[in-house]
């Protein structure tokens, strides 16, 4: 199972890399968000916020730690850990259901929380 925590750790660090291409493909088709700004979001809401070359619209560098996954089934993980957002100044809490579909590891769920920097998860 740690080999298991290790690669959805990469794909979530994959995806604070903000490419277009890895939401396209980590992203299920059938993805929600609940974002940090208190809206919701699917996988096109994602899709629609990258410019023609694939490029997000705003800029980030995030640090992630307090990595935690728990298999909830066959298939089926939650991850939590946190994030520092550098550019915003912010920490935030986040989770993320993930899904094995036909072989792969997509994201199923996220949801980000907007805290203060606090003890350990």
């Amino acid at each position: 199972m740690e080999d298991l925590s290790v690669h959805l750790k990469e794909l979530e660090e994959t995806l604070l890399l903000k490419r277009k291409k890895d939401f396209e493909q980590l992203l299920a088709d059938d993805f929600l968000e609940f974002g940090s700004s208190g809206r919701v979001f699917n996988k096109q809401d994602q899709l629609d916020t990258f410019d023609e070359t694939g490029i997000h619209q705003r800029s980030w560098e995030y640090v992630m730690s307090d990595f935690h996954m728990e298999k909830l089934g066959e298939g089926v993980a939650l991850v939590t850990f946190r994030v520092f957002d550098k550019h915003n100044n912010r920490h935030s809490l986040r989770s993320s259901i993930w899904k094995l579909n036909n072989g792969q590891w997509q994201m199923f769920f996220h949801q980000g929380t907007i805290t203060n920097k606090s003890p350990e998860l």
